[in-house]
């Protein structure tokens, strides 16, 4: 791409990396110590025992609320009891709330509590244990059998999972050494995963219909074959070139973006982003619509694209936009390719198509 200009969807991200809480003298010195080796930490203390540089509360829950929103792991000096009350009312769900760690004033243990695999906490309570010469506490089981942990997989390899409720199922299933398959044609799951995975490997092309009756995982931006129970993964490799005329609303896009990605068989997870024509970086409703994907959007100018070949090139838009395509060429365009997974849809005011990051 060459200087495209971005508008950004407006994704709430957590830009602090660790917060550490104590309560007590010890703990405080310990505090300290810890945020000496560990990068990105700020060190919040009761007010009476605070060191220089912390910051002081006098009431805990007027300081764990906001770091709770702010920070990505939490260490919390205190015992388990005070870490569970002070986290209890604010939980969401494991993919959004923070990783806990609980550690005794001592530094003999570093208990995961929260978030352990998608959240990092089970990684985090390993370096603090190494840290203070004490033992890490990890309760999760594919971790104690030494199983593999498929949502840390999926998060290492920069992977989104689609039904996440499937998560435990599919664990459970690993945990009792039911024998699973996998789709994973490009092995972006599989490279994560130790090699003696155990599962089955399916490759392309061949039938997955006779292993409807057994769980699996399937990797891909595709949907998988109904029946078959699995858990799905998202790689974010498709971007959306999109466009559409002046003034057309955010519920009209994002309705035609979603139906038309359901008819091509293709997750909205596995959006990277879309693209469009510079004219369009201050259309009110396609702005609006890509924050609904939480995906960024880039815009070309004209001279970016003059030079890619469509498929479906068009005199009218021509006439309008002073190129003969916007969706497919921005689609070409943006994800570096000359080949389009979905060729030009029209409905209404819109225009969609899709290429694939990485195809040739």
């Amino acid at each position: 791409m060459t200087n495209p200009s971005v508008i950004s969807t407006g994704m709430v991200e957590k830009t602090a990396r660790t917060a550490i809480f104590a309560l007590t003298r010890k703990g405080a010195e310990l505090a300290g110590y810890l945020s000496s080796h560990i990068p990105g930490c700020s060190c919040f203390c009761l007010s009476r025992y605070a060191l220089p540089g912390m910051i002081a509360f006098e009431r805990l829950s007027d300081a764990f609320g906001p770091a709770w929103l702010s920070y990505e792991a939490i260490v919390c000096i205190m015992s388990c009891g005070i870490a569970v009350r002070m986290a209890a009312p604010m939980l969401e769900h494991k993919t959004r709330d923070p990783a806990v760690v609980v550690v005794d004033q001592s530094g003999a243990f570093a208990v995961s509590l929260l978030s352990g695999h998608i959240g990092g906490a089970n990684e985090l309570a390993g370096k603090l244990a190494a840290l203070t010469g004490g033992r890490a506490v990890i309760t999760t089981a594919s971790d104690i059998q030494e199983k593999p942990a498929i949502d840390l997989a999926a998060r290492e390899a920069g992977l989104e999972i689609e039904n996440i409720a499937m998560v435990a199922r599919l664990q459970a299933l690993i945990l009792d050494d039911v024998p699973l398959w996998i789709f994973d044609p490009e092995e972006l799951l599989l490279q994560y995963l130790p090699p003696d995975h155990g599962f089955h490997q399916v490759k392309p092309g061949e039938g997955i219909a006779k292993f409807s009756a057994i769980a699996g995982i399937w990797v891909c931006e595709s949907f998988a074959p109904r029946g078959v129970q699995c858990l799905e993964i998202r790689p974010r490799n498709l971007v959306v070139g999109i466009g559409c005329n002046r003034g057309t609303s955010c519920e009209e896009i994002v309705g035609f973006i979603r139906d038309k990605l359901m008819e091509s068989a293709l997750a909205p997870l596995s959006i990277k982003n879309f693209a469009s024509l510079d004219i369009k970086a201050d259309e009110v409703g396609l702005l609006e619509a890509v924050k609904v994907f939480d995906r960024p959007i880039y815009f070309c100018a004209r001279q970016d694209i003059e030079g890619i070949n469509v498929p479906n090139p068009s005199e009218t838009v021509a006439r309008h936009a002073g190129v003969e395509s916007v969706c497919e060429a921005s689609a070409l365009w943006s994800a570096g390719t000359s080949k389009l997974l979905v060729s030009k849809r029209k409905r209404g005011n819109c225009t969609l198509a899709v290429a694939r990051v990485g195809s040739r």
